[in-house]
């Protein structure tokens, strides 16, 4: 089939398919923002729990990252369905450390924040950060691809909070920029 350049993106529809089912995971603002203060509270001591969970609906302004959150969503819930062909069922249902594409799929996430939102990812990951350890740990549903997205979610609120200061820079003319790349030639 070939893309039909016409069709509009649904991105309402994606928005809303993402909050439900991060409901049903109990991915919120608020754990959200509890693994956000684990990593950041140090450097900002005055924010609370809440607060570092304010941004929460910002991070899905970004197209790709609704895309990435969704695939990853969708086939915890498949697999939870048990509706996977093999081996793949037995792959993610079992979260086999060898598999590794759902934290290549968060990496997709946190990357988009920079580099403070891959790092914090790594270290959000390995440290299983705030309530990644109880989703890695659910024993009804298959998480496999939502505990990382959780992790690239709270690094992506990281990556805000780094990068939201805004630059101090005073402003100069473009002209006088050309002039001086003029006279530097």
């Amino acid at each position: 089939m070939v893309a039909n350049k016409n069709m509009e993106y649904p991105d309402q529809e994606l928005f809303d398919y993402v909050m439900e089912e991060l409901k049903k995971k109990h991915i919120t603002p608020l754990t959200i923002g509890g693994a956000v203060y684990e990593m950041e509270h140090e450097y900002f001591p005055n924010k609370s729990i809440t607060d570092f969970g304010q941004g929460f609906y910002q991070l899905f302004k970004k197209r790709e990252v609704l895309n990435i959150v969704a695939t990853g969503l969708m086939i915890d819930n498949l697999a939870t369905e048990k509706k996977l062909p093999e081996p793949m069922q037995t792959i993610i249902e079992n979260d086999l450390g060898q598999f590794g594409v759902d934290e290549l799929l968060a990496i997709g996430v946190a990357n988009l924040y920079g580099s403070l939102g891959v790092t914090n990812y790594g270290y959000g990951d390995k440290m299983k950060i705030g309530y990644a350890k109880q989703l890695d740990n659910d024993g009804d549903k298959i998480n496999t691809f939502s505990d990382d997205l959780f992790t690239a979610l709270a690094s992506g609120m990281v990556g805000r909070l780094g990068h939201g200061r805004p630059l101090d820079i005073k402003n100069k003319k473009q002209e006088d920029y050309m002039e001086d790349a003029r006279q530097n030639n």
